[in-house]
C-alpha cells in the first residue's frame, strides 16, 4: 500500500456546522457505536493527516474528541450558508499544499480512499469521487491556494452549490469502478444525514474490514 508522501503533507478539513434539518438534532454529537459521529471521522482521517481542521457553526459545541493529531477549530465565516461557505472558511488556515474534505456525516470514510485521492490530486486543483452518476464534493481533495478566491466568490454571490464553484479550476475525477479499488463497498459515501440512518452506519461499522494504517 503506497501511503501519502511525508513531505508533501495532507491535511483533513471536516464541515461539523450543518444545520442538520433532516437529522434533527447536531449530527457531530450523534452517537454511533456509543461514540460522536465526528469522532469516527476524525479517528479515519487521522492517520493520513497531519493535522485536521474542523469547521463549525457560530456558537456550536463540539462533543469531546480524542485526537492522535495536530487539531483546529474555525468558526464558519457565513451563517447557514452551507458546505461551500465551509470550505471556504476552513480553506485559509490549511498550512499544506492539498487538504482532503469531508462531512462529519461520514464515519465510514476509509483511509485507502483518502490516500488514493490525494495522489491523484496532484499537479491538479481538485480530485473528487464520482458515484452512480453524481460527483461528490465532500469527498474530495482541494487545493487551498487555487480554490478560496473562487468559492469566497461563489459564497458571496449566493451561488452555493460547490460544483458551480469549480469553473476555472483544474479538476480531476475518479470514476466509480476505480474508487471500488480503494473502497470497494463505497463505504465512504455512505452518509448519516439521518437518524434512521444510525443503525445501518453502525452495522456497517461492525462488519467493515480492517484496514492497515
Amino acid at each position: 500500500m503506497v501511503n501519502v508522501n511525508a513531505e508533501d503533507g495532507l491535511t483533513g478539513l471536516i464541515l461539523a456546522g450543518g444545520k442538520s434539518t433532516r437529522f434533527g438534532s447536531d449530527k457531530a454529537s450523534a452517537l454511533v457505536a456509543g461514540r460522536p459521529m465526528l469522532q469516527w471521522v476524525t479517528d479515519a482521517l487521522s492517520g493520513d493527516c497531519e493535522r485536521l481542521v474542523i469547521v463549525r457553526a457560530a456558537g456550536q459545541i463540539l462533543p469531546p474528541l480524542e485526537i492522535h493529531c495536530a487539531a483546529s477549530v474555525v468558526e464558519d465565516r457565513w451563517e447557514a450558508r452551507g458546505p461551500l461557505a465551509g470550505l471556504a472558511s476552513g480553506f485559509p488556515v490549511v498550512e499544506t499544499e492539498y487538504c482532503f474534505a469531508t462531512s462529519c456525516d461520514a464515519p465510514l470514510v476509509q483511509p485507502d480512499l483518502i490516500r488514493a485521492l490525494a495522489r491523484l490530486a496532484r499537479g491538479h486543483d481538485i480530485a473528487l469521487v464520482e458515484a452512480g452518476g453524481r460527483l461528490n464534493p465532500l469527498m474530495a481533495v482541494y487545493r487551498p491556494a487555487t480554490c478560496l478566491p473562487a468559492f469566497e466568490q461563489a459564497v458571496e454571490r449566493s451561488d452555493l452549490k460547490i460544483t458551480v464553484a469549480f469553473a476555472g479550476l483544474d479538476v480531476v475525477v475518479m470514476e466509480e469502478a476505480c474508487a471500488r479499488t480503494f473502497d470497494p463497498g463505497l463505504l465512504s459515501l455512505v452518509n448519516a444525514n439521518r437518524p434512521e440512518a444510525l443503525a445501518e452506519v453502525e452495522s456497517l461499522l461492525s462488519n467493515r474490514p480492517v484496514q492497515a494504517q
